[in-house]
């Protein structure tokens, strides 16, 4: 198993994992109403467009099971491939309805699109799973991570939304940093669980790793976390475009402890 063999199929994960986790933390905060209909359809379509990637991505994978030296359930695989074209179909739809439809239209329409993200993300736990943790290490995998991935993006798309709308109000600004926050919080208890739950041989493989505590640890969680805490100062200070910023950094720091992290977990079957 080599690292260019691997990178496809983190590449299509990761894509996947930063469309579902935007587009849950928008919906969620449309039905807060923290954000207007115009962010959240603007927001749904630059998810479609990732996700659009991502099918590409797909499409051009031969048999993961070749990717990843071990089985893989085919079945399962061409499954979570029909839910992510639902949910592109959806987000595509959802955007329409934040053009047009009526409050109740449009979030039951993002409601259902948030339901086929959801079961794509299991279905991709599951193929993708490994039996540590009986069989939950696939989820521990994927669905910090698509948290983590989407609430920075979203963040930093509500950033931007600020240009556009300056009168509102910054208190939606200060719960997505939070909910970083709590997203980084949960990312570091499953790199824990992870290691305290594999066998003593994977566990010396990863912390023996220098891309583990460089970039997983170091950058993914306590950099990210360090500018989080910036973030929430800024945003205290309603100075907008600080903000911002860091909020694109975020997303670097984080996809910068995912993708690595992805990749050990193929090497090594430990969640981190």
């Amino acid at each position: 198993m080599s690292l260019p063999s691997l990178a496809p199929v983190v590449v299509a994960i990761v894509l996947f994992e930063l469309a579902a986790g935007t587009l849950t933390v928008t919906w969620a905060g449309d039905l807060l109403g923290d954000v207007r209909r115009g962010f959240a359809g603007t927001t749904a379509l630059i998810c479609a467009l990732l996700m659009t990637a991502d099918l590409v991505v797909v499409a051009l994978l031969p048999d993961p099971a070749q990717l990843i030296d071990r089985p893989v359930d085919g079945g399962g695989f061409s499954a979570f491939t029909h839910w992510a074209i639902a949910f592109t179909g959806g987000l595509m739809v959802y955007a329409l309805f934040c053009a047009v439809g009526t409050d109740v239209a449009r979030r039951t329409v993002g409601g259902a699109t948030v339901a086929c993200a959801g079961v794509a993300l299991g279905r991709l736990a599951s193929v993708f799973g490994s039996p540590l943790m009986g069989g939950w290490a696939g989820a521990v995998i994927v669905l910090p991570a698509a948290l983590l991935a989407g609430s920075t993006l979203a963040g930093m798309l509500l950033g931007h939304w600020y240009l556009i709308a300056p009168d509102l109000s910054f208190r939606p600004l200060r719960r997505a940093v939070w909910l970083i926050f709590a997203a980084v919080s949960l990312q570091a208890a499953s790199v824990a669980l992870g290691l305290v739950s594999a066998g003593a041989g994977a566990r010396s493989q990863v912390l023996g790793d220098p891309a583990f505590w460089l970039l997983v640890v170091a950058t993914g969680l306590v950099a990210t976390g360090a500018i989080t805490a910036l973030t929430y100062y800024f945003a205290r200070l309603r100075a907008n475009q600080p903000a911002t910023a860091m909020l694109y950094v975020l997303i670097v720091t984080a996809l910068m402890g995912l993708v690595p992290g992805h990749l050990l977990y193929f090497i090594t079957q430990v969640p981190v």
